[in-house]
């Protein structure tokens, strides 16, 4: 008996109707597996659909009868395992998974994997560019938008899939041809005990790995397994030097081929040559790919240019590790107008304070957290709304220096999500310049 065959005899719950759960309420029903659904919302999105595909559907507050009875659940990364009824469930015997994991349990196909708390996304899209031009069907699902069980049924060679904290820890069963954690900065705090705790959850990707890629730089990375590759600006298996990909000590490729700007950008297209590694695709796969790759929206995107004056949207930097990657890769001396805040998830902002003093000319905050990050610097000018910053910003630029949205924290207090924030600041600025 096959592993879909199994489920249909078991009693089991989707948790949660958010993107993944919507995703798995599709997949039980194109298979004819029978499943009820759980969401603690009393009008949760995709209601209607959840009453029409389950066999029995619970809106609103948990209780300790809802899993009783229960064979598996499958939850939506957003749900904590440390829920007081899902521990009670994992104590009585329920299996608790993901739909990443329940797509392990299907998936014949290679899988390429990425997780980190900066750039993912980047690294991810650059990767399957790559496996494109080498002339593979590839999927790219995961945390990037498509869920993997929307596309476990396609005619694809390959899947890369971006990989966050939260789907990796009730993944167990993942085989991957190759996986890599980039960086491990403190993200989610308001989820884990500690930054230790975050980063073991990260490295879950390599349980199952044939070829584990680490950053040299960040020891956070490092894992228990084996390694196959490290990649790091200047130490690693894969460096950077005198402006060239190094490969194992032989230069391989112009950085000057990279079309997207940026050291932390470089250091990415190492991390996809790293993971590609045991494939030996040709220099020129990575050539073509590289000049093609324009970069992702809110990922230090350019706005525009003003008079001299840069103006960058990289929204997604939405904890304090993504800040020091922009401020960093960007900065030319102290000409950065920095604008930040949001909401800080618990996160320990000082890390950011000598990146600040050493690339910042002016910083203007803004949202929740505002005045914690303003407490770095003597002079931050604190604004009451992203509107006022950028118009502070614009009076205070001259040629030369970069206007830089980096918030440092997340969007859900003033917008619904980083990319609304960094949709409304390419807007405030394209007005500020042409007013």
């Amino acid at each position: 008996m096959n592993y879909l065959d199994e489920l249909k005899n078991k009693k089991i719950i989707v948790l949660g109707l958010g993107v993944s759960g919507l995703s798995t309420m599709r997949f039980f029903a194109r298979k004819n597996i029978a499943f009820s659904v759980v969401d603690s919302r009393d009008l949760p999105p995709n209601a209607d659909i959840a009453t029409q595909l389950a066999t029995d559907t619970h809106f609103g507050a948990l209780n300790d009868t809802l899993f009783k009875n229960v064979d598996l659940i499958v939850i939506s990364p957003g749900i904590a395992l440390f829920n007081m009824y899902i521990q009670d469930a994992i104590t009585r015997g329920v299996e608790v998974i993901g739909d990443v994991e329940l797509f392990a349990r299907i998936n014949t196909k290679a899988v390429y994997a990425v997780t980190g708390s900066n750039g993912k996304s980047s690294v991810v899209t650059l990767t399957r560019d790559v496996l494109k031009q080498a002339g593979y069907k590839v999927a790219l699902a995961g945390n990037i938008g498509t869920p993997v069980l929307d596309v476990i049924d396609q005619d694809y060679d390959c899947y890369v899939l971006e990989l966050s904290s939260f789907q990796l820890e009730t993944t167990h069963s993942l085989v991957c041809e190759a996986s890599c954690v980039l960086n491990i900065s403190e993200d989610h705090m308001d989820r884990y005990d500690s930054l230790g705790d975050y980063a073991y959850a990260k490295q879950r990707i390599h349980l199952h790995s044939k070829h584990v890629v680490v950053n040299f730089d960040d020891a956070l990375t490092h894992c228990e397994q084996t390694p196959g590759v490290s990649f790091g600006a200047q130490q690693g298996d894969y460096t950077i030097s005198q402006q060239y990909f190094n490969v194992h000590g032989k230069q391989m490729l112009s950085t000057d081929e990279l079309k997207v700007i940026g050291l932390h950008n470089q250091l990415n297209a190492l991390a996809v040559m790293a993971l590609l590694e045991n494939l030996k695709l040709p220099v020129d796969v990575f050539k073509t790919a590289f000049n093609q790759f324009s970069g992702l929206a809110h990922r230090c995107q350019l706005v525009c240019e003003d008079n001299g004056v840069l103006y960058v949207n990289d929204s997604k930097a939405t904890n304090v590790g993504a800040t020091q990657a922009a401020l960093t890769s960007l900065a030319k001396g102290k000409n950065i107008i920095l604008l930040a805040g949001g909401v800080g998830k618990g996160a320990d902002f000082s890390p950011l304070k000598v990146d600040i003093e050493t690339t910042v000319k002016q910083l203007i905050t803004f949202g929740k957290d505002k005045a914690q990050i303003a407490a770095l610097c003597e002079n931050a000018i604190q604004t009451n709304s992203l509107e006022d910053a950028v118009l502070q910003a614009k009076a205070i630029a001259v040629s030369g220096d970069i206007v830089l949205l980096a918030p440092a924290c997340a969007s859900f207090d003033m917008f619904n999500s980083f990319e609304h924030r960094g949709d409304v600041f390419v807007e405030l600025v394209n007005k500020a310049v042409k007013s």
